[in-house]
């Protein structure tokens, strides 16, 4: 196999010095139990591929493609060595070689036809005023729950301006696409209003990814938008009263170092927090990431399922995000397990305390 990708990271290969803190939160490693599923073992085979010590096969692919990129085994390295990314190289010379999955077939020849995971043609709610904001392919399929959120921020005094979206290209780039997210890349930046201007963005991977991809973009996370709004906010804030927990996304509190700014929020609002045994950048991932969804979805379930589980042992029935695919995920078990939790975005609590 060409491993003209995961060449560029062979320096990085080396600094791992094989120690095995990452297995501590590697969600894949605590489901599945063996030294191949955890963060350790993904920079093994890759090693080992690139090496030429062993030959790709379908069970190396598979273990290389379960990864949610939650970006734990980052924090727990004292190398800093960057799994995620040493494993999307590994994965872009794997899509060469051939290795791919049905599920991740589909979403890409949808995004390629529609721009967008559902592969509908889908269009934001129409508001044209001066502050550019990016919904996301998840929050394009929420038509209500989009229009909400753009009420929200007109109520404190954000114009929205919305556009005919297309997807950011992040599929791509974690299914190791490299020809199709570079023309993705163009689509995105082509869809753009203006590129010169500040481009707010309400879906979580959507910020975090433009965030690292596209840097010459001016790229705003809505949370900063909103958080600074209602410090400064002298309307009427409801105190809601209302009992949750709240699940950290991986790309806000590991990724973008966004832990205490949620939190505020919901004191802001008046709702009394219990948090869960793993929080902030310990936080357990719902498994709704890297792709998991579209190539192993049973084993994403299984990681809402355990996350679902954590919040109805501390006593709550409703679980608070910022993460469409996060709410999504674990939103979808919880159904399937009878509905006990409720799975909320934080904006519709935000929403429902201010407008």
């Amino acid at each position: 196999m060409v491993t003209k990708y995961i060449d560029s990271w062979k320096d990085e290969l080396n600094i791992c010095i094989r120690c095995a803190y990452c297995f501590a939160g590697c969600p894949i490693f605590k489901e599945l139990g063996w030294e191949v599923d955890g963060a350790r073992g993904k920079v093994e085979l890759a090693y080992g591929l690139l090496m030429g010590e062993f030959e790709p096969s379908q069970y190396i692919a598979d273990k290389l493609f379960q990864c949610t990129f939650c970006k734990d085994c980052i924090e727990q390295c004292s190398a800093n060595v960057s799994v995620p990314d040493i494993v999307t190289a590994i994965r872009s010379d794997l899509f060469e070689a051939g290795y791919t999955y049905p599920g991740g077939e589909k979403l890409l020849a949808d995004i390629k036809e529609t721009g967008n995971i559902f592969g509908e043609k889908l269009k934001p709610p129409e508001y044209t005023e001066e502050k550019q904001v990016l919904l996301g392919c998840r929050l394009l399929e929420r038509k209500e729950d989009s229009t909400r959120y753009l009420e929200l921020l007109k109520k404190l005094g954000v114009e929205p301006k919305t556009f005919d979206e297309t997807c950011c290209g992040m599929p791509f780039a974690v299914l190791g696409d490299k020809k199709g997210f570079a023309e993705q890349q163009d689509k995105f930046r082509e869809s753009l209003p203006n590129k010169d201007e500040e481009l707010i963005c309400v879906c979580t991977t959507c910020i975090f990814f433009i965030q690292k991809k596209y840097p010459d973009l001016k790229a705003t996370y809505v949370i900063d938008v909103i958080l600074e709004k209602l410090r400064n906010y002298t309307g009427e804030i409801k105190k809601l009263g209302k009992k949750v927990t709240y699940h950290d996304p991986c790309n806000v509190a590991r990724g973008m170092d966004m832990v205490d700014e949620p939190r505020e929020i919901l004191d802001m609002i008046g709702v009394e927090l219990v948090e869960m045994p793993t929080k902030g950048k310990q936080a357990e991932c719902c498994g709704g990431g890297g792709g998991l969804l579209a190539t192993d979805n049973p084993l994403a379930e299984k990681l809402a399922e355990k996350r679902m589980k954590q919040a109805l042992d501390i006593g709550v029935d409703t679980l608070v995000t910022l993460c469409p695919t996060c709410e999504f995920n674990i939103g979808n078990v919880s159904k399937k397990n009878g509905g006990k939790l409720e799975v909320k975005n934080l904006l519709d609590l935000i929403y429902e305390a201010v407008v």
